[in-house]
């Protein structure tokens, strides 16, 4: 919490330490929009910004212990991108079924 706001934190692990700034939000952004989506959805204030914790092990200790080493990313949050990404979900849950197929699908 900053003050009265809510301040997301998401923690990830890693395997190996990060190669640059950019590979701390890739994949995660949506999902990070998201939570404070549906905070604020919820009537709760949120920060315009989120933090990523990610560890990655270290070392490994002779009794067999990872010892892991963190980076903190911070991200800036766009409510708006995943706004537009649920009312498209919602559009497609209450469409019709897709009729294409894709090697996914055709595997099941």
């Amino acid at each position: 919490m900053n003050g009265k706001k809510l301040v997301i934190l998401d923690y990830k692990t890693k395997g190996s330490p990060l190669k640059d700034e950019t590979e701390a939000g890739n994949g995660y952004q949506n999902q990070l929009d998201f939570y404070n989506f549906l905070l604020r959805k919820n009537g709760h204030d949120t920060e315009d910004y989120a933090f990523l914790l990610f560890y990655y092990p270290k070392e490994v200790l002779e009794d067999g212990k990872v010892v892991f080493d963190t980076i903190l990313a911070r991200r800036e949050i766009d409510c708006k991108n995943a706004e537009r990404i649920f009312d498209k979900a919602i559009k497609l849950l209450n469409g019709e079924c897709p009729k294409e197929t894709c090697e996914w699908c055709e595997g099941r």
